[in-house]
């Protein structure tokens, strides 16, 4: 079973660069959410995208055309409509408020990925940390992205247009000349059909978990069963219970900014990538963060902060391997540290490996990388 741990946020309007100037590139949906999972995963070990919503006036010219591509890739499109002359400012709010109610009422929700440039998200960033949420920023690679933002989240993910524009992406072309011919809608890519099917089934269930604090304050039981993303059973969550206990005492956030940098480069190899950790690792302020989260069982996106902090340039990629779980089950190896996970669809967490905890994950060596051991 897939771990759906990702939670995606769109700010459409400012995607496009704004309603009465919208410039809607050669790129589909479907291939926008390609990247952020595949960059999730990378770099904070993150599993699969469990909701994504994306917030604009779709009535607005251009993105009522486009809207048919982002529902084919299994994103909701949140209808903004504003009571004021400010129709940007209406799409940031719903999608705030959203966000954290989403934050708040899905605690299996890790990863927040916000994508927009926009630096009124600053104070929505760092709530979202101090609620220990991992976050990432995203927009196209040409667009000018707001410092301070781009600062305050865990990494940010330029989306990347590719050459040749994929057949499901609908060109947004208008003429003001009456006379000239209807843009002919190409046909449905089947990749962009494939992705919309994975991505449906966990759209329509995060949405209607939302709506679960209006109806307890209806007076309905607690105890019903709800349909959406569901929340673990019981003996699953002894892991996860801990965890939430850690949130109110400490802020993994706070401790991660405490970590100085020790390793400035990025990695060459895999060997160097794994050379690079153990050099992390000697550090004391990782240490005090590494004993602290395998105490409390903490899962791979606190970790991944830790490691941004100490090592900001180095990626798994860079190694040519293909996520954070199996780097970090080659590079911790040697060391106190392992990687662990109860079952395939929750998160790994780091334990410390004399414990012998269950679920350990098997260490992974040289060969198995280079070899692509899963």
């Amino acid at each position: 079973m897939t771990n759906r741990n990702v939670a995606v946020f769109i700010d459409a309007e400012n995607l496009f660069k704004g309603y009465g100037k919208l410039d809607i590139p050669d790129l589909s949906m479907a291939d926008i959410l390609d990247q952020l999972e595949r960059a999730a995963a990378r770099e904070a070990g993150a599993g699969s995208i469990a909701l994504a919503r994306a917030y604009a006036d779709w009535s607005a010219l251009g993105l009522e055309d486009y809207r048919r591509d982002v529902e084919r890739a299994g994103v909701q499109t949140m209808q903004v409509f504003s009571v004021s002359k400010a129709e940007k400012n209406a799409a940031d709010i719903v999608l705030v408020v959203d966000c954290l109610r989403a934050a708040d009422n899905l605690e299996q929700l890790e990863v927040f990925i916000i994508v927009s440039a926009d630096g009124d998200f600053v104070p929505l960033v760092r709530r979202l940390h101090e609620l220990d949420k991992y976050v990432i920023g995203a927009t196209l690679a040409d667009h000018p992205v707001n410092n301070v933002l781009e600062q305050e989240v865990d990494q940010y993910v330029p989306l990347k247009i590719r050459p040749v524009p994929p057949a499901a992406a609908l060109q947004p072309i208008f003429s003001a000349d009456p006379s000239a011919p209807p843009v002919k809608k190409p046909s449905r890519r089947s990749g962009s059909s494939e992705r919309s099917q994975r991505s449906a089934e966990p759209v329509e269930r995060a949405e209607k978990v939302v709506e679960r604090p209006a109806e307890k304050s209806a007076g309905k039981p607690a105890d019903k069963p709800q349909r959406g993303v569901e929340k673990k059973a019981e003996p699953a969550r002894k892991k996860g219970e801990p965890r939430k206990k850690a949130s109110a005492k400490v802020s993994w956030h706070d401790l991660a900014k405490e970590i100085p940098v020790v390793h400035a480069g990025p990695a060459s190899s895999a060997a160097d990538y794994k050379a690079i950790i153990a050099q992390v690792l000697s550090d004391a302020k990782v240490r005090s963060f590494c004993d602290q989260l395998a105490d409390e069982g903490g899962t791979l996106p606190i970790l991944a902060m830790a490691i941004k902090a100490a090592a900001p340039n180095i990626s798994p990629s860079d190694a040519k391997v293909s996520s954070m779980s199996r780097a970090l089950r080659f590079a911790l190896a040697d060391t106190e540290y392992a990687l662990a996970r109860e079952s395939d669809d929750v998160q790994p967490v780091l334990v410390r490996r004399n414990a012998g905890p269950a679920g350990m994950l098997t260490d992974l060596s040289l060969d198995d990388i280079q070899r692509g051991v899963q």
